[in-house]
């Protein structure tokens, strides 16, 4: 099957390289001594919640795969589209500002490619 809409099938392998990205970043930051001086319950939450996130890359990889097949059908797709475009764009700015320029500049990248695929594949 090939795709209709080939700027959300590289948004798709963007989302997948973030979900591996953000794993390998967890397990580095997870090494840090300042986490194990948490208490356990919320070094518990901070590493599930991390491991949460790189699911949901995952996941919206998936998504903007199916999304590359059929376009975005209606106003739910829609919805959900901004809202991952307007939390890219905010993750990568708190990132930036707090001093991991890559990372925030990298997210904004993938925030431009989910808002211009998406905008061209909105029916």
């Amino acid at each position: 099957m090939s795709a209709k809409h080939p700027l959300l099938v590289a948004t798709a392998i963007a989302h997948g390289v973030l979900g591996l990205g953000h794993t390998m970043k967890g397990l580095d930051q997870f090494k840090h001594d300042s986490l194990n001086q948490l208490p356990a319950m919320l070094r518990g939450a901070v590493k599930a919640g991390w491991y949460e996130g790189s699911v949901f890359f995952a996941i919206v990889g998936i998504l903007n795969y199916k999304w590359s097949q059929t376009g975005l059908l209606d106003s739910a797709d829609k919805a959900i589209a901004g809202l991952l475009t307007t939390l890219l764009f905010a993750a990568g700015a708190n990132y930036y500002r707090t001093g991991d320029k890559p990372t925030g500049l990298l997210l904004s990248l993938v925030g431009v490619l989910q808002a211009v695929g998406a905008k061209k594949a909105a029916l």
